[in-house]
Protein backbone atom coordinates (compact mmCIF):
# COMPACT_ATOMS: atom_id res chain seq x y z
CA UNK A 1 0.00 0.00 0.00
CA UNK A 2 2.79 2.31 1.03
CA UNK A 3 5.04 1.97 -2.04
CA UNK A 4 1.74 2.44 -4.82
CA UNK A 5 0.66 5.57 -2.74
CA UNK A 6 4.49 6.44 -3.42
CA UNK A 7 4.09 5.63 -6.94
CA UNK A 8 0.86 7.35 -7.79
CA UNK A 9 1.74 10.70 -6.08
CA UNK A 10 4.88 10.79 -7.58
CA UNK A 11 3.13 10.45 -11.07
CA UNK A 12 -0.03 12.81 -10.20
CA UNK A 13 0.72 15.25 -7.61
CA UNK A 14 2.78 17.96 -10.28
CA UNK A 15 -0.95 17.60 -11.43
CA UNK A 16 -2.94 17.92 -9.12
CA UNK A 17 -0.96 20.42 -7.69
CA UNK A 18 -0.72 22.56 -11.08
CA UNK A 19 2.91 22.81 -10.55
CA UNK A 20 5.39 23.59 -13.40
CA UNK A 21 7.23 20.91 -15.73
CA UNK A 22 10.22 21.41 -13.79
CA UNK A 23 8.87 21.39 -10.16
CA UNK A 24 6.94 18.77 -12.16
CA UNK A 25 10.54 16.34 -12.39
CA UNK A 26 11.85 17.11 -9.02
CA UNK A 27 8.22 15.65 -7.72
CA UNK A 28 8.99 12.82 -9.59
CA UNK A 29 12.41 12.56 -8.68
CA UNK A 30 12.42 13.40 -5.09
CA UNK A 31 9.33 10.90 -3.57
CA UNK A 32 10.52 7.58 -4.69
CA UNK A 33 13.83 8.41 -2.89
CA UNK A 34 12.30 9.53 -0.08
CA UNK A 35 9.70 5.75 0.03
CA UNK A 36 13.09 4.07 0.29
CA UNK A 37 14.17 6.90 3.32
CA UNK A 38 11.05 5.91 5.01
CA UNK A 39 11.50 2.16 4.40
CA UNK A 40 15.03 2.19 5.69
CA UNK A 41 13.58 3.67 8.60
CA UNK A 42 10.71 1.47 8.95
CA UNK A 43 13.32 -1.11 8.64
CA UNK A 44 15.63 0.38 11.73
CA UNK A 45 12.71 0.73 14.01
CA UNK A 46 10.76 -2.32 13.51
CA UNK A 47 13.74 -5.26 12.49
CA UNK A 48 16.28 -3.51 14.50
CA UNK A 49 18.83 -3.62 11.80
CA UNK A 50 20.22 -1.65 9.02
CA UNK A 51 18.69 -1.46 6.11
CA UNK A 52 21.76 -2.78 4.02
CA UNK A 53 19.56 -3.77 1.08
CA UNK A 54 19.80 0.05 0.59
CA UNK A 55 22.87 0.89 1.69
CA UNK A 56 24.69 3.81 -0.72
CA UNK A 57 28.11 2.57 -0.23
CA UNK A 58 28.31 0.34 -2.85
CA UNK A 59 24.96 1.88 -4.78
CA UNK A 60 26.73 3.39 -7.59
CA UNK A 61 28.56 -0.03 -8.39
CA UNK A 62 25.33 -1.88 -8.27
CA UNK A 63 23.19 0.66 -10.10
CA UNK A 64 25.47 0.74 -13.16
CA UNK A 65 25.94 -3.36 -13.20
CA UNK A 66 22.11 -3.40 -13.13
CA UNK A 67 22.13 -1.18 -16.01
CA UNK A 68 24.13 -3.09 -18.25
CA UNK A 69 21.89 -6.08 -17.53
CA UNK A 70 18.78 -4.64 -17.79
CA UNK A 71 19.78 -2.63 -21.64
CA UNK A 72 21.83 -6.08 -22.57
CA UNK A 73 18.24 -7.47 -22.33
CA UNK A 74 16.15 -5.41 -24.44
CA UNK A 75 19.31 -4.86 -26.59
CA UNK A 76 19.56 -9.10 -27.18
CA UNK A 77 15.92 -9.33 -27.52
CA UNK A 78 15.42 -6.55 -30.32
CA UNK A 79 18.93 -8.07 -32.18
CA UNK A 80 17.49 -11.52 -31.71
CA UNK A 81 13.99 -10.05 -33.07
CA UNK A 82 15.49 -8.39 -35.94
CA UNK A 83 17.98 -11.49 -37.35
CA UNK A 84 15.12 -13.70 -37.82
CA UNK A 85 12.92 -10.69 -39.51
CA UNK A 86 10.34 -10.76 -36.76
CA UNK A 87 10.87 -7.16 -36.03
CA UNK A 88 11.18 -3.36 -38.36
CA UNK A 89 14.03 -1.46 -37.01
CA UNK A 90 13.90 2.35 -38.50
CA UNK A 91 15.37 5.93 -37.04
CA UNK A 92 12.18 7.53 -35.13
CA UNK A 93 12.43 11.08 -34.37
CA UNK A 94 14.23 10.99 -30.86
CA UNK A 95 12.54 13.50 -28.22
CA UNK A 96 11.28 13.48 -24.44
CA UNK A 97 14.04 11.22 -23.43
CA UNK A 98 14.21 13.08 -19.90
CA UNK A 99 10.46 12.92 -19.34
CA UNK A 100 10.88 9.11 -20.57
CA UNK A 101 13.84 8.77 -17.95
CA UNK A 102 11.82 9.89 -15.24
CA UNK A 103 8.36 9.16 -15.62
CA UNK A 104 8.65 5.83 -17.81
CA UNK A 105 11.53 4.00 -16.00
CA UNK A 106 12.74 5.37 -13.00
CA UNK A 107 9.48 5.83 -10.39
CA UNK A 108 8.07 2.50 -11.62
CA UNK A 109 11.58 1.30 -11.40
CA UNK A 110 12.38 2.20 -7.60
CA UNK A 111 8.52 1.89 -6.29
CA UNK A 112 8.11 -1.61 -8.08
CA UNK A 113 11.93 -2.69 -6.84
CA UNK A 114 10.94 -1.32 -2.98
CA UNK A 115 7.83 -3.39 -3.12
CA UNK A 116 8.12 -6.27 -4.87
CA UNK A 117 11.56 -7.11 -4.31
CA UNK A 118 12.65 -5.10 -0.87
CA UNK A 119 9.23 -6.06 0.75
CA UNK A 120 7.16 -8.98 -0.93
CA UNK A 121 10.33 -11.19 -2.25
CA UNK A 122 12.22 -10.73 1.67
CA UNK A 123 8.39 -11.45 3.23
CA UNK A 124 7.85 -14.79 1.12
CA UNK A 125 11.44 -16.03 1.28
CA UNK A 126 11.32 -15.98 5.14
CA UNK A 127 7.93 -17.93 5.09
CA UNK A 128 8.54 -20.44 2.37
CA UNK A 129 11.94 -20.12 1.20
CA UNK A 130 14.55 -18.37 -1.12
CA UNK A 131 13.35 -20.06 -4.30
CA UNK A 132 9.44 -20.34 -3.63
CA UNK A 133 9.77 -16.82 -2.56
CA UNK A 134 11.61 -15.60 -5.15
CA UNK A 135 8.72 -17.33 -7.78
CA UNK A 136 6.06 -15.99 -5.56
CA UNK A 137 6.91 -11.90 -6.30
CA UNK A 138 7.57 -12.86 -9.77
CA UNK A 139 4.31 -14.22 -10.24
CA UNK A 140 2.67 -11.14 -8.11
CA UNK A 141 5.03 -8.55 -10.44
CA UNK A 142 3.17 -9.56 -13.28
CA UNK A 143 -0.32 -9.66 -11.75
CA UNK A 144 0.03 -6.25 -11.00
CA UNK A 145 0.48 -5.61 -14.95
CA UNK A 146 -2.33 -7.43 -15.69
CA UNK A 147 -4.55 -4.05 -16.54
CA UNK A 148 -2.38 -3.46 -18.95
CA UNK A 149 -0.80 -6.44 -20.71
CA UNK A 150 -2.36 -9.67 -22.57
CA UNK A 151 -1.78 -13.08 -20.71
CA UNK A 152 0.94 -14.06 -22.84
CA UNK A 153 3.01 -10.82 -21.66
CA UNK A 154 2.01 -11.29 -18.38
CA UNK A 155 3.24 -15.18 -18.43
CA UNK A 156 6.76 -13.68 -20.21
CA UNK A 157 7.03 -11.03 -17.35
CA UNK A 158 7.37 -13.56 -14.95
CA UNK A 159 10.29 -14.08 -16.44
CA UNK A 160 11.50 -11.12 -18.12
CA UNK A 161 11.05 -8.73 -15.24
CA UNK A 162 10.22 -10.90 -11.79
CA UNK A 163 12.74 -13.22 -11.95
CA UNK A 164 15.12 -11.66 -13.65
CA UNK A 165 15.07 -8.76 -11.20
CA UNK A 166 14.60 -10.87 -8.28
CA UNK A 167 17.80 -13.34 -8.57
CA UNK A 168 19.59 -10.00 -9.40
CA UNK A 169 18.49 -8.66 -5.74
CA UNK A 170 19.06 -12.39 -4.51
CA UNK A 171 22.58 -12.61 -5.46
CA UNK A 172 23.49 -9.43 -4.38
CA UNK A 173 21.19 -8.00 -1.62
CA UNK A 174 21.44 -4.75 -2.55
CA UNK A 175 17.78 -3.32 -4.10
CA UNK A 176 20.08 -1.24 -6.69
CA UNK A 177 21.74 -3.73 -8.86
CA UNK A 178 17.53 -4.43 -9.81
CA UNK A 179 16.56 -0.92 -9.82
CA UNK A 180 19.53 -0.09 -12.25
CA UNK A 181 18.23 -3.11 -14.39
CA UNK A 182 14.91 -1.91 -14.10
CA UNK A 183 15.42 1.77 -14.93
CA UNK A 184 17.62 0.48 -18.41
CA UNK A 185 14.77 -2.23 -19.49
CA UNK A 186 12.37 0.32 -19.20
CA UNK A 187 13.81 3.04 -20.66
CA UNK A 188 15.64 1.36 -23.60
CA UNK A 189 12.55 0.18 -24.39
CA UNK A 190 10.36 3.47 -24.29
CA UNK A 191 12.98 5.77 -25.25
CA UNK A 192 16.02 4.26 -27.38
CA UNK A 193 13.49 1.81 -28.90
CA UNK A 194 10.36 3.96 -29.46
CA UNK A 195 8.10 0.91 -28.85
CA UNK A 196 4.63 1.51 -29.02
CA UNK A 197 5.70 5.48 -30.58
CA UNK A 198 7.79 7.79 -32.83
CA UNK A 199 9.44 9.52 -29.83
CA UNK A 200 12.44 6.75 -29.80
CA UNK A 201 15.69 6.88 -31.11
CA UNK A 202 15.05 3.77 -32.98
CA UNK A 203 11.60 2.85 -34.01
CA UNK A 204 10.74 -0.83 -33.50
CA UNK A 205 7.71 -2.68 -35.73
CA UNK A 206 6.63 -5.99 -35.26
CA UNK A 207 6.55 -7.75 -38.54
CA UNK A 208 2.43 -8.53 -39.27
CA UNK A 209 3.59 -11.87 -41.12
CA UNK A 210 4.34 -13.23 -37.82
CA UNK A 211 1.98 -14.09 -34.80
CA UNK A 212 2.65 -11.70 -32.00
CA UNK A 213 3.85 -14.41 -29.36
CA UNK A 214 7.28 -14.36 -31.93
CA UNK A 215 7.64 -11.07 -32.82
CA UNK A 216 6.70 -9.83 -29.29
CA UNK A 217 3.15 -7.55 -31.37
CA UNK A 218 2.34 -4.09 -29.24
CA UNK A 219 4.31 -4.99 -25.85
CA UNK A 220 7.37 -5.00 -27.40
CA UNK A 221 10.49 -7.13 -27.99
CA UNK A 222 9.50 -8.96 -24.20
CA UNK A 223 6.27 -9.63 -25.44
CA UNK A 224 8.12 -12.41 -27.91
CA UNK A 225 8.83 -15.71 -26.32
CA UNK A 226 12.21 -15.02 -27.55
CA UNK A 227 12.89 -13.32 -25.06
CA UNK A 228 12.22 -15.72 -22.72
CA UNK A 229 15.77 -17.53 -23.46
CA UNK A 230 17.53 -14.21 -23.50
CA UNK A 231 16.20 -13.98 -20.07
CA UNK A 232 17.50 -17.23 -19.23
CA UNK A 233 21.23 -17.59 -20.61
CA UNK A 234 20.99 -13.63 -18.69
CA UNK A 235 20.25 -15.17 -15.64
CA UNK A 236 22.94 -18.35 -15.74
CA UNK A 237 25.60 -15.59 -16.73
CA UNK A 238 25.04 -13.27 -13.53
CA UNK A 239 24.87 -16.30 -11.44
CA UNK A 240 28.18 -17.93 -12.98
CA UNK A 241 29.40 -14.53 -12.17
CA UNK A 242 28.45 -14.66 -8.29
CA UNK A 243 29.71 -17.50 -8.26
CA UNK A 244 33.43 -16.37 -9.22
CA UNK A 245 33.16 -12.52 -8.42
CA UNK A 246 30.77 -12.01 -5.32
CA UNK A 247 28.37 -9.96 -5.94
CA UNK A 248 27.37 -10.15 -2.33
CA UNK A 249 27.65 -6.75 -0.16
CA UNK A 250 29.51 -7.41 2.73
Amino acid sequence: MFAALVFVASLQLPEWLSLSVVSGYWIGIILPLAGLAVYGLAVKLCEQRRPNEIALRHAPRYFLLGGLVGFAFMALSLLLLWLFGLNDVSRGHWHDAFHYLVFNAYISAVVEELAFRAILLRIFARMFGPLPGLLISAVLFAAAHASHAPPLALVLLVINGGLLMGVLYMISGSLWLPIGAHIAYDFTEWSLFGVGDTDGYLVVTPSTAHAAWLTGGATGPDGSVLSALVTCVLIVMVVLVARTHSLKQT
